[in-house]
């Protein structure tokens, strides 16, 4: 039979509940197939959990002042509480959309589930649910102490303690005879949010407050004791006492002054250019001289200083150079284990301009966590490690949220101004405004950075973070377009006016030095360049002709005589594996016999056109070309070796870990998903509910789980399918990286229950709910290395 909550949830039509899955995306991500299903999501405490992030800080104090007064209160008690007006009847009507309350016929408010042992007012329970549990003679001795008449059973004495602990006056009067600090112990644990206390305050205090039910402990036999936890009635009468609680309006908008929007987008794509170009200036770095890393993993101090000073930037910048850059997979790490250009980096770097930042902006848009922490941090650590914290991308989200709200080319007068109503909107993920200080310096400062805002300003480019085609047609419209050919001059060096693209950056790396990348990028030709071009197999013809393709005019005759005379001298010497020897003409076999900077080599003339090296050859080449020459590699058969370049292919990205607690919530599904969704739930006829998930006993038995997490767990190894199955058997947790249906590798803690067809059946620590896990879709398992942080 269908709930009395789907029924609504039908009732609702398809506006109203497309409504409702918009303002509870939770209920698509959970897999709700049919409206009793929908309701079910609904009602489980992870989804209210989730509900509740979302809420403002109204629909807070109005859901805390219903959670005090318990189920079935009226809107005349909650007016008593927090007084009335049009911001309760908004919280209320915000709530009752929600599905989290709902007003009955007789005009009482009924919770979710879920809220009605939620103590989201920081209250403990009702007095007479925490009397019911202790002896007849403690309940008794409360009465006594009390001033209250004794009953003839135990329940009508709770009744009369019930009934008088619910009057504020007469707690405050009783309170108002305590002895010494009582009073002000007392008021201090009802404005404690947590509800439950160890240790509350002074021995005499807490027993006097023991004895009048003030204080009631969870041990029955010793009520000495703690943990304690106040009565909620005695919660609420005190705080009514303190200080009427009243509903917080809405802060009011931060002030804004009126720019150009086309100002406000190209100073964004002159920041988004300078991004792309950072990270391009990066790779090629990492590419010549690779980055050491500490034995944590992440990148030194030290180190990051030294890149700042290369590149000519900050370490803040470099921090977000190198996070994005990693976390868009471009960065890998060597044998040596130091980090240098993936095999994705080529791909990246052959890309026009708008595309690489495509690539690059929609990374930073999902991060967990800001890489330019340091900017208020005293002494930062180690750029690329773990994050202690994911508010970072809630924050970046609400607040190019906030800023899409204002009219293009609204700038904000003091950013920080913002704090208090993000604050308001998000009280569960940011507390206050004090705490968002902090935070919203750093990622105002990345959204910056990235071009997401300029002068004050959301740009173009951060109103379509969020969507791919939008973001890449905006970036095609405001980033230049790349620089094809380069200036070749006579001084052997080469300009780039603007962003080169691909085929003229690598050209360019071919067979000179980059210099610099600014608003132009210069490179510089040397002996040494271009030889290192013909050790990996280009003839003068082909370099010249490489760069005629490119260059805007003929090739300078200075640069044209380098590469003939490089191509002249190379190869004149010969180093071949003996261990080795050296070959060439008898003149210069002589000259370098007699090199000073030669002789850690041992060289010895065999015959007059062959030198025996005390090194190998390797050495011997390195050697040769410091002091000066162009030597070649021959084989055992005397053919030349060619030197090409260090292939990528086998290099996988490098990537940061997260802790499983700070895996980022999945994309939330967008308008269109969930209006198809809408139309599918009702669609489906109401007695048609999902039916309840069966385990097949027979093929959960342990002669059939191998063979089954075999089949259709294909992509784990033996291990991890031995793992799997023994957590199975023995109900153990471990740590899986799932992808969704997006596509999206996340990492979850989780204790396996059974199979279920192609799903396995466990209890997700993260989501603290059951969870369905598709066997398919589990990349790896591992055993859990520590119980997670709550």
């Amino acid at each position: 039979m269908i709930s009395e909550l789907a029924q609504r949830l039908r009732a609702l039509g398809h506006d109203g509940l497309l409504a409702l899955l918009k303002n509870r995306p939770e209920s698509v991500l959970a897999g709700a197939r049919s409206l009793q299903r929908l309701a079910a999501v609904l009602d489980s405490p992870g989804a209210v959990e989730s509900a509740l992030e979302r809420l403002d800080a109204g629909c807070h104090e109005v859901l805390r002042a219903l959670c005090a007064l318990g189920d079935g209160c009226t809107r005349e008690q909650v007016e008593q509480v927090l007084g009335g007006g049009a911001e309760l009847d908004r919280a209320l009507r915000e709530l009752a959309e929600r599905f989290l309350i709902q007003l009955d016929e007789h005009g009482s408010i009924q919770l979710a589930a879920p809220l009605r042992t939620l103590r989201t007012a920081g209250l403990g329970r009702p007095i007479a649910k925490l009397l019911n549990a202790h002896a007849s003679t403690t309940v008794r001795g409360i009465a006594e102490a009390l001033g209250l008449e004794r009953a003839s059973t135990k329940a009508d004495t709770i009744l009369r303690i019930a009934e008088f602990v619910q009057d504020p006056a007469q707690v405050s009067a009783t309170l108002a005879k305590a002895p010494g600090s009582t009073a002000e112990v007392a008021m201090e644990l009802a404005r404690d949010t947590s509800g439950a206390f160890a240790f509350p305050g002074e021995p005499t205090a807490v027993r006097w407050m023991i004895r009048r039910g003030f204080l009631i402990s969870a041990d029955q036999c010793r009520t000495d004791r703690g943990p304690f936890e106040m009565p909620r009635e005695i919660g609420l009468a005190l705080r009514e006492s303190d200080d009427r609680a009243t509903l917080r309006p809405p802060p009011p908008e931060p002030p804004t002054n009126v720019v150009d929007p086309a100002e406000v987008d190209k100073a964004a794509a002159l920041a988004a250019t300078s991004f792309v170009d950072g990270v391009a200036r990066l790779l090629d770095h990492c590419a010549t001289d690779p980055l050491a890393m500490l034995q944590n993993g992440g990148v030194g101090l030290r180190v990051l200083k030294q890149l700042a000073k290369v590149l000519k930037t900050d370490q803040h910048e470099i921090r977000l150079w190198l996070e994005t850059a990693a976390a868009a997979e471009l960065l890998s790490l060597d044998d040596a284990g130091h980090l240098v250009p993936s095999n994705l980096a080529d791909d990246w770097q052959r890309l026009a301009p708008a595309k690489r930042y495509v690539w690059l902006g929609r990374t930073w848009w999902e991060q967990p966590a800001a890489a330019m922490f340091s900017k208020v941090v005293d002494k930062p650590g180690p750029a690329m490690l773990p994050g202690d914290s994911a508010l970072d991308r809630a924050l970046r989200i609400d607040l190019v949220t906030e800023l899409a709200a204002l009219e293009p080319g609204a700038a904000l007068d003091e950013p920080g101004l913002l704090n208090e109503k993000l604050a308001w909107k998000r009280p569960m993920i940011y507390r206050s405004a004090a705490d968002l200080v902090d935070p919203m310096r750093v990622n105002w400062a990345e959204a910056e950075a990235v071009g997401a805002v300029a002068r004050d300003a959301l740009s173009t480019l951060g109103r379509c973070l969020s969507d791919d085609q939008a973001l890449l047609d905006a970036a095609l419209r405001l980033l230049p377009r790349a620089e094809e050919t380069v200036l070749l001059q006579a001084d052997l060096s080469a300009v780039v006016a603007g962003t080169p693209s691909g085929d003229v950056t690598s050209t360019l790396n071919l067979m000179a030095e980059p210099e610099g990348r600014d608003t132009a990028s210069t490179w510089r030709f040397s002996p040494d360049s271009v030889r290192r071009a013909m050790d990996q197999g280009y003839s003068a013809e082909d370099l010249l002709g490489r760069l005629a393709e490119i260059s805007r005019a003929d090739v300078p005759q200075p640069l044209e005589y380098l590469i003939k005379d490089a191509a002249r001298r190379f190869g004149q010497l010969q180093v071949r594996s003996v261990r080795c020897c050296v070959l060439g003409d008898e003149a210069l076999v002589l000259e370098v016999s007699r090199h000073r900077a030669l002789r850690e080599l041992s060289l010895r003339v065999l015959a007059p056109t062959v030198l025996a090296s005390g090194k190998p050859p390797e050495e011997t080449l390195t050697a040769l070309r410091k002091a000066g020459y162009s030597p070649v590699q021959q084989a055992d058969d005397g053919t030349v070796v060619i030197e090409r370049a260090v292939a990528t292919d086998d290099r996988p990205p490098v990537l940061v870990a997260q802790p499983h607690y700070l895996d980022p919530a999945p994309d939330l599904p967008d308008e269109a998903e969930l209006r198809e969704v809408a139309m599918h739930l009702l669609a489906q006829p109401d007695d048609v509910a999902r039916p309840p998930v069966m385990v097949d006993l027979v093929e959960n038995t342990p002669a059939n789980v191998g063979r089954i997490l075999a089949e259709r767990a294909a992509g784990l190894s033996d291990l991890e399918l031995e793992l799997l199955e023994e957590a199975l058997a023995t109900g153990t947790d471990l740590e899986i990286s799932y992808r969704d249906q997006r596509g999206s590798c996340t990492t979850r803690v989780i204790t396996p229950h059974f199979i279920a067809g192609e799903y396995l059946e466990s209890y997700c620590h993260l989501r603290d709910d059951d969870r369905q896990f598709r066997l398919d879709r589990v990349r790896a398992v591992s055993p859990l290395k520590r119980r997670p942080t709550r």
